[in-house]
């Protein structure tokens, strides 16, 4: 079996480009082929061959897999796909980033922003307690007036509601509680806001994304001594992102603002064609010859190998810096962009450290299944060779503590990380972030501690949008 990469369309996704399958290109990106026939069916034989195929081919940690491999030995390609990727999982190198999933379910998030569900992201902290971070707009969420910094008390599945407490005391996730995303899958919440109780009735439908909110997406704060401060809150890396980000920054380079705060706290990355993006609009200093990042493969594939230089936009702004909003929730795409900046210009993040992937997937797609293998096959490092970061990046930039404070609207000056970051932009100093190198290396998403853990079997948009039901 042999996999052929196609051109690069590079509606790539987070640390990651559209590739291929066997017998051809996918995705739009050419032409090309195999002697290899696709599979007539869909046998789990040939799909556990084919994430063998493909691991051995692609895979970044390729010296990190097993010698040997009887395919007989698993009962699915899932099952063999965790066994192949099992010790570069206990290296924190590779946290479960490698899965299977469906072209329909990506291309509906990546392409055209949409997904289904309830439309509201969520945070499970120590209690446990869960607390609504924002809501989409247009949502059924949205309908029902729910609101940042709610608590969700309780969830009704159809036979009274159940304390939150309960349904996660034996390891569950929130998100297994409010049902598969199937259209029509009904809940009701309990809510609580300023000592006030509530309960709402939820069914889910196709939610779209406003990847730059209209109500607090782009905004100018004011700074003493200066123009303002641009504010930019970019909730994913997907295709409909581009003419909003352009659309900002044309009106913060009018503006002639330097100093600027970019609100990545809950993204969890997407197309890589938006960070480039992104890096091109905060590089009105850079030139032609300057470097963005590189692209490294494992030592069979160095020929694939890339550097991508900046190329500025006319909308592009010229900061002098740019403070970065992350959380453990700030993976992917959304590290790239700052560790892109990081040699170029003065750059900290504010909050927590983020989540540590500075690896990204290409995609197959097994012909003739409905089935899009992601798998590590890269990793990318900034202008100063800077990469690695798998426990996050407070130790490798200005890192400050701010804490986020979810009753506070998104974009408000007075909301704990935005104030942080405005303190550290008009100061220079701030109180040093706590690094989480021992304990983000060994974590994953489906790991009950993680605040915006995974459910068992994740849509793409519960992968790439972390919290999102």
């Amino acid at each position: 079996m042999t996999l052929l990469p196609c051109p690069r369309p590079w509606s790539v996704l987070a640390a990651t480009a559209l590739l291929v399958s066997i017998a051809g290109c996918g995705g739009g990106g050419g032409g090309g082929g195999s002697n290899v026939e696709p599979p007539t069916a869909c046998s789990e034989s040939a799909r556990k061959q084919f994430v063998l195929s493909a691991a051995r081919e692609w895979y970044l940690f390729d010296d990190l897999l097993p010698t040997t491999v009887n395919t007989a030995d698993f009962a699915s390609a899932e099952a063999l796909l965790d066994h192949l990727t099992a010790t570069a999982r206990l290296q924190g190198k590779d946290r479960y980033f490698s899965y299977l999933t469906t072209p329909a379910e990506e291309t509906s998030l990546l392409g055209e922003g949409q997904f289904v569900g309830f439309g509201f992201r969520n945070r499970v902290d120590p209690g446990p307690r869960a607390w609504v971070l924002d809501v989409f707009e247009a949502s059924p969420a949205a309908d029902a007036g729910m609101q940042r910094g709610e608590e969700i008390l309780a969830i009704d599945s159809g036979s009274g509601f159940v304390p939150v407490a309960q349904l996660l005391a034996n390891g569950g996730s929130l998100s297994d509680a409010l049902g598969p995303a199937d259209v029509g899958v009904q809940r009701g919440l309990r809510l609580l806001r300023n000592g006030v109780t509530r309960e709402v009735t939820l069914v889910k439908r196709t939610v779209t994304i406003d990847p730059v909110p209209d109500g607090y997406g782009t905004l100018v704060l004011p700074q003493a001594g200066t123009a303002g401060v641009g504010y930019l809150n970019l909730r994913s890396y997907i295709s409909t992102a581009d003419p909003q980000l352009i659309a900002a920054f044309d009106q913060f380079r009018a503006l002639g603002l330097t100093d600027y705060i970019i609100d990545l706290r809950y993204n969890g990355g997407g197309l890589l064609s938006i960070a480039e993006l992104m890096n091109n609009l905060l590089g009105g200093q850079r030139a032609a010859s300057d470097v963005q990042f590189r692209l490294i493969h494992n030592t069979r594939k160095t020929a694939e190998n890339e550097t991508e230089l900046f190329n500025p936009r006319p909308q592009s702004v010229q900061p002098l810096r740019i403070a970065f909003l992350t959380t453990g929730a700030t993976a992917s795409a959304s590290e790239i962009n700052v560790n892109a900046m990081a040699p170029w210009v003065q750059v900290a993040i504010v909050g927590e450290d983020t989540y540590g992937k500075p690896v990204g997937q290409y995609a197959f797609d097994l012909q003739g299944c409905d089935d899009r293998l992601r798998l590590v096959s890269f990793k990318t490092v900034n202008a100063a060779g800077q990469g690695d970061y798998y426990d996050g990046l407070a130790s490798t930039v200005t890192a400050c503590a701010a804490t986020d404070t979810i009753e506070e609207p998104l974009g408000s000056a007075t909301e704990g990380m935005v104030a942080g970051a405005l303190a550290w932009l008009g100061a220079g100093t701030c109180t040093p972030m706590t690094a989480t190198a021992a304990a983000r290396a060994k974590t994953s998403r489906f790991d009950p501690a993680d605040p915006y853990r995974l459910p068992s079997r994740p849509t793409p948009a519960q992968w790439w949008l972390p919290g999102v039901n």
